[in-house]
């Protein structure tokens, strides 16, 4: 690996290291569930969740890297202030397949906005609708979402189906969803593999590459 890729591949490295510092953090509302290699299937595999809502009754949240090649236009063709939003509707899981939900990316959300982390907000259809004619990249619509009983998700973590890490605006409206999950799996091997090298007693590698999966 020359300097240069090096250097570069340090620098993407480091955009990581919030998420990979907080790897094996509880779940929580505004944290990122990150599917292990162990949850297969077509649902959840290679999934990145954004949770909505987590206690002792259950959890819910939305995918938020399977964009589809929907527009919401297509699914309510009938109200008129979606016909200017030309951007995809986000697979958000497989239940309630017939609603759709939306988030919100502003620092002035609405009242009665549910703000989930930083400035990622759960809105109501009308402000959603309001915001997509005004900013169609502050607004991304989910049909369906993801939820687990009481008990089911902590079972789960507890088979190491998970990772738990931050979320933040940038990830979650980030302009390549289909990668995210390639770049958040592989954050606490990045992580180990900086806190070995740069201790202060260990040489740093001119070879050493990302994970590959």
């Amino acid at each position: 690996m020359t300097m240069i890729r090096f250097v570069t591949w340090l620098l993407f490295v480091a955009w990581l290291l919030p998420a990979a510092a907080g790897a094996d953090l509880p779940p929580a509302k505004g944290r990122l569930l990150v599917a292990t290699e162990l949850v297969g299937g077509d649902f959840f595999a290679q999934t990145v969740i954004l949770l909505l809502h987590y206690d002792d009754t259950g959890a819910m949240g939305l995918v938020v890297n399977r964009p589809t090649e929907i527009e919401p236009g297509e699914l309510l063709e009938d109200v008129d202030a979606i016909a200017g939003y030309h951007r995809t509707v986000y697979w958000g899981g497989p239940v309630q397949m017939d609603s759709l939900r939306a988030l919100l990316h502003t620092d002035t959300p609405s009242e009665g906005a549910d703000t989930i982390v930083d400035s990622v907000h759960g809105v109501l259809f009308d402000d959603a609708l309001e915001n997509a004619s005004a900013d169609p990249a502050s607004v991304r619509f989910y049909i369906g979402h993801s939820g687990w009983a009481a008990g089911q998700l902590d079972d789960e973590l507890a088979r190491g189906s998970w990772h738990v890490l931050p979320a933040s605006a940038e990830i979650v409206f980030g302009d390549d969803p289909e990668q995210l999950w390639k770049r958040l799996m592989p954050a606490r091997e990045y992580r180990a593999a900086l806190d070995h090298r740069l201790d202060g007693t260990h040489r740093v590698d001119a070879n050493l590459t990302p994970s590959s999966r």
